[in-house]
């Protein structure tokens, strides 16, 4: 299977942005990533902006420092992939009161009586 220079780029942003997003919900800057991770700051930045093409090994550190699967970061490609999606709002919704959980029902019972 070949991937042409416009799907990589994309690849590569979508990435970038899963990485950031997971940063920014742990509350890490930059910074504190970098020291946890052992990936310069700057590396990182540049990641999270989609201009690097990562290695595996830095996807492992980067998903070790923020505590989360590796394959949270490759959520976008999984059109199916509802583990994936619940590892990633369970932290949420843990923290949610009995009033917020009801309407979170509520609205999980709205949504499925559309079909997309």
């Amino acid at each position: 299977m070949s991937i042409d220079k416009f799907e990589k780029e994309q690849i590569t942003k979508s990435v970038g942005k899963r990485i950031q997003e997971c940063r920014q919900k742990a509350g890490l800057t930059q910074e504190q990533l970098s020291e946890i991770s052992g990936i310069s700051q700057k590396h990182i930045s540049r990641i999270e902006q989609g201009y690097h093409d990562t290695h595996f090994t830095m996807i492992y550190k980067i998903a070790k420092a923020l505590n989360v699967p590796i394959d949270t970061f490759a959520i976008d490609f999984e059109e199916d992939n509802s583990n994936i999606f619940l590892s990633t709002i369970k932290s949420d919704v843990e923290n949610m009161s009995k009033k917020q959980l009801d309407m979170l029902r509520d609205s999980i019972e709205t949504i499925k009586k559309y079909e997309f």
